[in-house]
């Protein structure tokens, strides 16, 4: 059904259009010779599945900095349809990570009183990690407190938990008010390059939600590998980036478990004059 210039995009209709998204992206990687790869819950996917986690709804895209910094840039000269945001370039952007969009698309997170974005697939980015385990464990920390304020100021506080912790919400949100959407999210950015001047042989994930660390030379050459019958970058040393997100990452989760996490309603843009099929 139709309403207002809006129709409910189905769970397989929604996924076409994230693949759709990922050729976009492959596409011009390949063509300007930046590095990326196929990440997280995708990458066990492709590993494991071949394709989507059966319970999973979302794409995951990685890279190192350098090829992030030249994807940010430019990327969005190519054209109108598909844009690439980021905290760096959109202020009303509240996201650490990066997602590209399609524009032809409008989703809610988790609904319609929520943020109003477009089907998206997140591209993360990785940068140095120290050798030092108390280093790290401290950018991580510093990650986690900016992450914190950052959804008390751009989400609604009735939607993250029970009425303790909404409260707790709700007071960082007043207090957090004053700052612009893309604030926080910009001192995890700054956070996650805190060594990117230093020679290091690791990098972590510092804009995200994980504690994963890996050797960068897992990242020093791809391969292709099939996800939803197509073939998709991948780090050579792809088991162990797995593991190091996942640990024993070919079992399957409890039952209880397999389900998606995200909250989101998403729909496609009818034009005027479009009739629906």
């Amino acid at each position: 059904m139709c309403e207002n210039g809006l129709k409910r995009i189905s769970e397989q209709e929604l996924r076409k259009i994230q693949i759709e998204i990922l050729d976009e992206v492959d596409n011009f990687c390949r063509n300007h010779a930046i590095n990326y790869w196929i990440d997280c819950g995708t990458l066990l996917g492709a590993v494991r599945h071949k394709g989507y986690i059966p319970w999973d709804d979302d794409i995951d895209v990685g890279m190192l900095r350098d090829d992030y910094n030249r994807f940010a840039k430019e990327f969005n000269q190519k054209g109108k349809r598909y844009r690439f945001l980021c905290p760096e370039k959109d202020r009303d952007y509240c996201y650490a990570q990066g997602k590209v969009i399609d524009t032809n698309t409008v989703l809610y997170e988790p609904d319609e009183t929520g943020r109003k974005l477009a089907v998206n697939i997140d591209i993360f980015v990785y940068d140095n990690a120290p050798n030092d385990e108390i280093k790290t464990k401290k950018m991580f920390d510093k990650r986690d407190f900016y992450r914190r304020l950052n959804v008390a100021h751009s989400q609604r506080c009735d939607i993250i938990g029970g009425k303790k912790r909404n409260l707790v919400f709700g007071i960082l949100r007043i207090i957090t008010m004053p700052f612009s959407h893309n604030f926080f999210a910009l001192k995890m950015v700054e956070n996650s390059q805190k060594y990117a001047a230093v020679d290091l042989d690791k990098i972590g994930d510092f804009t995200s939600y994980s504690r994963a660390v890996c050797e960068k030379a897992a990242f020093d050459s791809f391969l292709e590998m099939e996800f939803e019958h197509k073939n998709y970058k991948v780090p050579s040393g792809y088991d162990k980036w797995l593991r190091a997100l996942y640990g024993n990452y070919m079992e399957l989760p409890p039952i209880e478990k397999r389900v998606s996490t995200h909250k989101f309603k998403a729909y496609k843009i009818v034009q005027k004059g479009e009739g629906e099929n």
